[in-house]
């Protein structure tokens, strides 16, 4: 016999894995990317000290705490909601602060990049949401 709950567990698993697996290497890559280019505005004197510290601390928060709120804590519905405000800010800076038309957001040369900055955590945002409400309503308690 099997029930509800053991039917609905084994997708709700494998899609929290594929989140974990998109959003955790994603976050230290994000991470990595703001540090590079913070490093290289602050060493240029665009911005102090306390402005770069500033921003590697939000990015740190956003980006890592995001994933392991989603990942590690178990919390999925806060991570995944979370990850999904992240893609959507860095599509607003892609577009309205670095690039100021959507064709040059698609270029050859920088799209494939854009893409993998935006589309992991839009992804592993919406797995966690998914399972989350999955779990929620199969009465799946997560460990």
């Amino acid at each position: 016999m099997s029930n509800i709950s053991s039917s609905v567990a084994r997708p709700v698993t494998l899609m929290r894995w594929v989140a974990r697996f998109l959003s955790i290497p994603w976050a230290f890559w994000a991470l990595f990317v703001t540090w590079f280019v913070s490093v290289n505005l602050h060493g240029e004197g665009r911005f102090s000290s306390a402005v770069y510290i500033t921003i590697m601390i939000i990015a740190a928060l956003m980006f890592i705490g995001a994933a392991i709120i989603a990942s590690v804590w178990g919390k999925e519905a806060f991570g995944g909601g979370v990850l999904l405000v992240d893609g959507a800010l860095i599509i607003v800076c892609f577009i309205v602060a670095i690039r100021p038309t959507i064709v040059e957001f698609l270029t050859p040369s920088e799209g494939p990049f854009n893409f993998v900055m935006v589309l992991p955590p839009l992804v592993a945002g919406s797995l966690f949401l998914a399972c989350h409400r999955r779990s929620k309503t199969s009465g799946e308690q997560h460990v």
